[in-house]
């Protein structure tokens, strides 16, 4: 069964940090023609779909993630890159569901209102915020690959 929950953390990562750094980019793109409103549409129309790809594929790391954890049954004697995956893995994957929702929210309304300016702030701050996750992301994957 053990074999089964990594295939699902590795495949929900795949998804999850794949999404982060492409839309990352993407939208890195599309801020410079904002005030079309053909671009404007397709930014809401990405990202709700890299919402609805991301925030499931995050949990899904997190609950395998658990289960793994529970069936190698360690206890309290775990290595220091059992502890940061455990402790910061799953700090961040909390924050970025709760963070990157309320700010993905925050950008489709101010994309809505029609205000280049701040649908354009809007975007910056969303897309530093991907980066951010992905930073966090590749350093809890830095620290488990190499067993530190």
């Amino acid at each position: 069964m053990y074999g089964f929950w990594l295939f699902i953390h590795l495949s929900g990562l795949c998804v999850w940090l794949g999404s982060l750094v492409a839309v990352g980019i993407l939208l890195s793109a599309m801020k410079k023609q904002i005030h079309s409103a053909d671009v404007g549409a397709l930014v809401k129309k990405t990202v709700r779909t890299f919402n609805f790809l991301t925030h499931p594929s995050a949990f899904l790391v997190l609950i395998s993630g658990v289960l793994m954890l529970l069936q190698m049954g360690l206890g309290s004697d775990k290595p220091f890159w059992m502890i940061y995956m455990e402790r910061v893995g799953g700090m961040v994957i909390l924050l970025f569901i709760i963070v990157i929702s309320i700010m993905g929210r925050r950008l489709v309304k101010r994309i809505s209102g029609g205000g280049v300016q701040s649908a354009s702030s809007s975007i910056s701050s969303y897309v530093t915020g991907l980066a951010v996750s992905s930073a966090l992301v590749f350093s809890i994957i830095f620290v488990v690959s190499g067993k530190y």
